[in-house]
């Protein structure tokens, strides 16, 4: 009976750490999709760049590279494509940078150590909560406390 505990917590550990090597896998490969996707998000700016200083007229056009394709755009278009390509980019960026959280945190409580970095999860406040806590925080010193 002895020999099958031992065999059991054999292959819970073997198990438990084939999980947090794939999980580790995982965060490599996110954290080379986000590499990958900065610098396509810092050609984005460079191009968005260019084209307000080298070109103050909007009714010019401009080569634009899409794939391996170069395409000849009004200067409008061509920023209008760019910007877009820049929002997708930075959504991307941020799904992927949660995604790794996700699997640092999977991986912390695999290890037990999850109660150690709880603190880190913080997510800042958008727009419309700073709004409310200014508003109540204003309303705290008009009451002089």
């Amino acid at each position: 009976m002895n020999e099958s505990n031992n065999d059991d917590d054999i292959h819970n550990v073997l198990n438990t750490l084939q999980k947090s090597e794939f999980i580790g896998e995982n965060i490599l490969r996110d954290r080379n999709e986000i590499i990958h996707l900065d610098r396509i998000r810092q050609k984005n700016r460079e191009a968005l760049t260019a084209i307000k200083n080298h070109y103050k007229n909007d009714d010019e056009n401009v080569y634009i590279c899409m794939g391996n394709m170069f395409i000849k755009h009004p200067i409008h278009r061509a920023r209008s494509l760019i910007q877009d390509d820049q929002k997708m980019v930075n959504e991307q960026i941020e799904t992927i940078h949660q995604t790794v959280k996700n699997n640092v945190q999977r991986i912390q409580e695999m290890e037990g150590k999850a109660e150690n970095f709880r603190t880190f999860n913080l997510k800042p406040l958008n727009a419309s909560e700073m709004k409310g806590f200014n508003v109540i925080s204003d309303s705290i010193k008009k009451l002089d406390l």
